[in-house]
């Protein structure tokens, strides 16, 4: 497999986005060679260095933000009552409430309202036509997200909805914990200490590509396979595109961004339900290992 550790095989690099999909709600994951990983990080680097100097140029906001190579964040500080923090490993994970969700599509109309006709337009296009996503998305990953290295059109395109997410983040007041899927090119290991190095903790993905999330985990089971991992992550950032009445939880669509693997960190103390949970899936697991150990089959597997 690629993440074989034969000393024989080429040193690679697991990439989220090195793959092809044109389904808005999963990415397809692939291997590069290590030196072309680490130069993509590199060149990445290099336009972040060359947005600072944009900010500290005599230019019109305007026209730093054409120049610029990756959306400045423009979304206001969240105060901590409304700050979510990504659950522990074992929690139940709970959906948004429906006054949650009535809340966000509230702010979302009011983004709405200011949005030019060109950005809301550029927004729905690359949403609703999988060709287009597809394009854009395979443009943005050549050029390692840097929108000073797509053509004028595409540029432009790009740049239009990288400014309607930014008005949309600016009427933002909470936290989000959002869900996407990646497809891995073989299948997912059975111990997380034997995924690819990319996606220990410590390290770091970009996401050069705009990014399909949902608000609830349950909404990705219908795409997910043997060889789809969850990425589960906590952000203030990104376009509500849902509607509050439904009882399927609607996606955010997120800008391109940075995200790094929670490192291991100490667990907060867990509530008398989240003990009980846990006590229950260690006996379990220990009557299974029994059952194992004496022979005993699933019928329904022989």
């Amino acid at each position: 497999m690629a993440y074989s550790l034969s000393p024989d095989a080429t040193p690679t690099r697991l990439d989220p986005e090195a793959g092809t999909s044109t389904i808005p709600a999963a990415k397809s994951a692939g291997y590069r060679p290590a030196a072309t990983y680490d130069d993509r990080t590199r060149e990445r680097e290099g336009a972040r260095q060359l947005d600072r100097m944009v900010e500290d140029a005599a230019f019109t906001r305007a026209r730093k933000d054409i120049e610029r190579a990756f959306p400045r964040a423009t979304f206001p500080e969240v105060s901590e009552r409304k700050r979510r923090e990504l659950p522990i490993p074992d929690s139940i994970r709970q959906p948004p409430s429906s006054r949650q969700r009535k809340v966000r599509s509230v702010n979302k109309h009011k983004a709405q309202s200011q949005l030019p006709k060109v950005g809301y337009t550029a927004v729905q296009t690359l949403v609703s036509d999988p060709d287009r996503w597809n394009t854009v998305g395979e443009a943005l990953s050549k050029a390692r997200g840097d929108a000073q290295q797509l053509d004028e059109k595409m540029r432009s395109q790009v740049q239009r909805v990288d400014r309607a997410i930014q008005t949309t983040e600016r009427f933002n007041d909470r936290g989000h914990i959002l869900y996407c899927a990646v497809t891995l090119p073989h299948q997912v290991p059975q111990q997380a200490s034997n995924l690819p190095a990319t996606l220990q903790p410590g390290s770091r993905l970009d996401f050069d590509r705009h990014t399909m999330a949902t608000h609830a985990a349950r909404e990705l089971d219908a795409t997910l396979g043997e060889r789809d991992v969850v990425f589960e992550i906590e952000t203030g950032r990104g376009m509500y595109l849902g509607r509050p009445e439904l009882v399927v939880h609607p996606d955010i669509k997120l800008g391109r961004a940075t995200f790094r693997p929670v490192d291991d960190e100490p667990e907060p103390e867990e509530t008398p339900k989240q003990r009980a949970r846990r006590e229950l899936k260690l006996r379990l697991g220990v009557e299974l290992r029994a059952k194992e150990e004496t022979g005993e089959t699933n019928p329904e597997k022989g």
